[in-house]
């Protein structure tokens, strides 16, 4: 038996060796380039054309190698160009060359340029009614889950090398083009029935893009239905991956995970041209959820996300409305919510951030969000505990802020408002319950002058007509109030004050010393409009004196005109005769008059 075996395998190899010596003369190579040239033909259903059979080789392996390989088509008259190869090497199978028939695998592809485009239907428009068409929808039309059927289950395909090639993609609806070249690509595809695994490496302008992706359905996924994948790619600094039932066509996802992650979210916007305002102080981020869609409905569950070092989580959803923009509905709780990058997100641009107004959410998709974050900020001031929701349709938004703690209190505060940005106008209403008023007026950093120490509430109801709250400042008009029990007015001096005016015309306020104003209760109610308030109401009753307020502050040129009155808070003390004065120019330092007293009848 073992002489047997080994004579029977001394046959084998002594007629291979024999065959491949003498191939040369027995296979003819204008047979295998015809057979190339049609197996092409047959697989795209276009026209292919051949230069010429740069080489044909038996050792190792059969194998033959092409030069401009071209595939065209005829499109409303005229020739189209739909891909070409500047070298093709394919194996061919040395007993079927001999019969005239050559099966060919192992293909490599060098400077392949290929024309595709996608159809206002979502699907691929580059084969005709070739093998590999009919093949994709014969795919698609059979029962989900299964590959295909009939004869392509036979045909073979084996390896494909790509070697800096170039892929445009034109999408009809919009017209636009995307151009992906230097393509360097390996793909194991054995057959049409078969699994399909590859990765590759191109460019899209100037960004660096690799890929993976294996899939048990290959021909179902060219055919746009809903396909299994496992892909993962990177651009840039953001890595990205899918894993789940996926359909090109119908950008639609069932039960798929998806994980994203940008290490560098300015250098990856840059390389993209994505610009999205509010994420201009983003330097990394990250999301993964299960993503499933149903009935136009997009759904992210089990989500979790990164922005900077604040992680969240929670539910988000993108319903289609057709004659209606999407609808974005989520709930997120998160560690931190920096609300000036969220309201800039909704393109409302509260301060110098930037001269060109970037794309926000808004101009796209209707709103509808509830919020939850353990600390949150507002530029220089922090809060805890916050609870917020945001619903915006058409050009309407609304935010609104529940009980939040804040400077030692609660805020609650809500935002409407209309147009782009809300230059149809806006509303802002904030009440602030026993919060610090001496860490919010050095917060407010209102540059000198006299501030408020003490705990206190503030009322302040405001309308915006106009973009940019800081920018346009003069044209918001509403109203300020602020009540306090037992605090102080730190810079301001009552003694220093009575003492200066006994023999002085005029004075600085800043030379009546650093005494402060103790009282036992602040009632103010203060107008404003045009960039200009009115002081409707300012009684500070103090232990021995009590202070009354009232005129102009012209806010915009940061600059006071009042009246002031110093009198006793009881008729028991006449020590103490009441003293008025007025008090105007810069408010940093304001200058004070003192108004002598009438003379009192037959003086």
């Amino acid at each position: 038996m073992l002489k047997l075996a080994l004579l029977i395998a001394a046959v084998i190899l002594a007629v291979s060796v024999v065959l491949r010596l003498s191939a040369p003369y027995l296979v003819s190579s204008s047979v295998v380039r015809s057979a190339i040239a049609s197996s092409i033909a047959a697989w795209v259903g276009h026209e292919v054309t051949i230069d010429d059979v740069a080489d044909i080789g038996f050792w190792p392996q059969p194998e033959i190698t092409l030069t401009g390989i071209k595939v065209t088509r005829i499109s409303n008259g005229e020739l189209e160009t739909l891909g070409e190869v500047d070298r093709l090497s394919a194996r061919f199978g040395l007993i079927s060359a001999l019969a005239g028939r050559p099966d060919f695998s192992a293909f490599r592809l060098e400077r392949p340029r290929i024309q595709v485009w996608r159809g206002v239907d979502g699907g691929l428009d580059w084969s005709d009614q070739g093998v590999l068409s009919d093949a994709v929808r014969a795919a698609v039309a059979a029962t989900p889950g299964a590959q295909t059927n009939g004869a392509a289950d036979d045909a073979e395909i084996g390896s494909v090398e790509i070697i800096d090639g170039e892929v445009t993609l034109t999408d009809v609806a919009s017209g636009a083009s995307f151009v992906a070249s230097g393509v360097n690509a390996n793909i194991d595809w054995p057959g049409l029935a078969a699994p399909l695994s590859g990765q590759g490496r191109f460019r899209l302008g100037d960004t660096p893009v690799s890929v993976k992706l294996q899939t048990p359905t290959p021909l179902v996924l060219i055919g746009g239905a809903a396909s299994r994948v496992d892909a993962s790619a990177s651009i840039a600094d953001l890595s990205a991956e899918v894993r789940g039932t996926v359909s090109l066509r119908q950008a639609s996802a069932e039960n798929t995970d998806i994980n994203i992650r940008i290490s560098d979210v300015p250098k990856t916007a840059a390389a993209l041209g994505l610009r999205l305002a509010g994420t201009e102080r983003w330097r990394t981020a990250a999301i993964q959820a299960r993503v499933t869609n149903a009935e136009d409905e997009w759904r992210f569950e089990d989500l979790d996300f990164e922005i900077n070092d604040s992680r969240g989580d929670g539910i988000l959803a993108l319903k289609n409305r057709p004659g209606e923009r999407p609808l974005l509905s989520s709930t997120l709780a998160i560690d931190h919510l920096q609300l000036d990058d969220m309201l800039q997100a909704l393109s409302i641009n509260v301060g110098d951030r930037a001269n060109v107004r970037l794309p926000g959410l808004t101009r796209w998709l209707d709103i509808d969000l509830r919020l939850s974050a353990a600390t949150a900020a507002f530029g220089g001031f922090p809060m805890s505990d916050l609870g917020a929701s945001l619903i915006g349709r058409g050009d309407a938004l609304n935010l609104v802020i529940a009980d939040t703690r804040f400077l030692g209190g609660t805020i609650a505060a809500r935002l409407s408002g209309t147009g782009e940005g809300f230059d149809k106008g806006a509303d802002v209403a904030v009440t602030m319950t026993r919060v610090d008023l001496g860490d919010l007026m050095s917060r407010l950093s209102l540059d000198g002058g006299p501030s408020l120490k003490g705990t206190g509430s503030v009322g302040f109801n405001a309308k915006l007509v106009g973009t940019g709250w800081q920018q346009n400042v003069e044209a918001m008009s509403g109203k300020l109030t602020i009540a306090s029990d037992n605090g102080q007015v730190a810079g301001f001096s009552a003694d220093g004050l009575r003492r200066l005016a006994a023999d002085r015309a005029y004075f600085q306020l800043s030379a009546t010393g650093n005494d402060g104003f103790d009282y036992r209760t602040l009632d103010i109610v203060v107008s404003f409009s045009d960039g200009s308030a009115e002081v409707e109401r300012a009684e500070i009753i103090g232990e021995q004196e009590k202070l009354d307020l009232a005129g102009i502050i012209p806010y915009s040129r940061q600059a006071l005109a009042l009246t002031g009155a110093l009198s006793i808070p009881s008729n028991d003390d006449q020590a103490r005769p009441p003293l008025s004065f007025f008090i105007g120019g810069a408010w940093s330092d304001p200058v004070i008059s003192p108004i002598p007293a009438r003379p009192a009848p037959g003086q």
